[in-house]
């Protein structure tokens, strides 16, 4: 024999994706933070692209925080504080408040678009010559096929994103995706609440003085009752007037 069925147990609690989304923004605001300690670009230079006798490569990496021998570009500085903002604005969405969402999103986006210019973009400054020594150099460069001071430094040296860069980048996008998805779930974002004034207050009946909890009657009702004609009140008998009936001797009702 079976036994009775167990009853069955507490539903589940409904999955939360506002503060998951919320969760996702925090970790890879913190992520774009620490990925500021890679590369950001990486920067490599081969003597052997122009002169065919000179063997060997210098690697270069160009930091967030790097001073020396090239600075990073100041803008660079942005995308981690970026993702701070981002992560710290979303700390509240991971707790179940729905507070600084729209500050989240823009942070989040605005680190996604410069990390988008930041790795299209070319560190490198650009070198022009003029005078004698633009004469010079043009007939040094002629001899290695190289018509300018800039085609040599494109030929000999490679820049490309570094590994910090690439990681701020990707979690850029991911903590936008997730912060957009908190501020659409959100009740009513950053934006104001709508104040709604009281509506029009039911018109009061007043309460006569003698009357204990009854409202008087409508005015119409009582202009109605104040047109009848008055009631006479009750005088004195005539003189004239029968006495009370007394019984007789027969039995019979009369007058004494």
């Amino acid at each position: 024999m079976t036994g009775p069925m167990p009853p069955p147990g507490p539903p589940r609690p409904p999955m939360d994706i506002t503060r998951m989304a919320s969760a996702a923004v925090l970790v890879s605001g913190l992520v774009v933070l620490f990925s500021s300690l890679f590369d950001l670009y990486s920067v490599e230079v081969s003597p052997g692209a122009v002169e065919d006798s000179v063997s060997g490569k210098v690697n270069v990496g160009i930091g967030f925080y790097t001073v020396v021998p090239f600075n990073a570009p100041v803008v660079a500085l942005a995308l981690p504080i970026l993702g701070l903002i981002a992560a710290l604005t979303a700390l509240p969405g991971v707790l179940g408040r729905r507070q600084a969402t729209l500050v989240s999103a823009v942070s989040a986006i605005a680190a996604t678009l410069l990390g988008f210019v930041l790795m299209v973009s070319n560190p490198l400054p650009d070198v022009e010559l003029t005078g004698d020594l633009k004469r010079e150099a043009g007939d040094e460069l002629k001899k290695l096929g190289i018509s300018s001071v800039d085609e040599l430094v494109d030929r000999v040296v490679d820049i490309g994103p570094g590994t910090g860069l690439i990681l701020s980048l990707v979690f850029s996008v991911l903590a936008a995706a997730a912060a957009v998805v908190v501020y659409l779930r959100s009740p009513a974002g950053d934006r104001p609440p709508v104040i709604v004034g009281p509506g029009p207050t039911p018109p009061q009946v007043p309460m006569g003085p003698t009357s204990v909890g009854f409202p008087q009657a409508p005015p119409a009702q009582q202009a109605h009752w104040a047109a009848m004609p008055a009631v006479p009140a009750p005088g004195p008998l005539p003189d004239h007037a029968p006495g009370p009936m007394m019984p007789g001797p027969g039995g019979h009702m009369g007058t004494p």
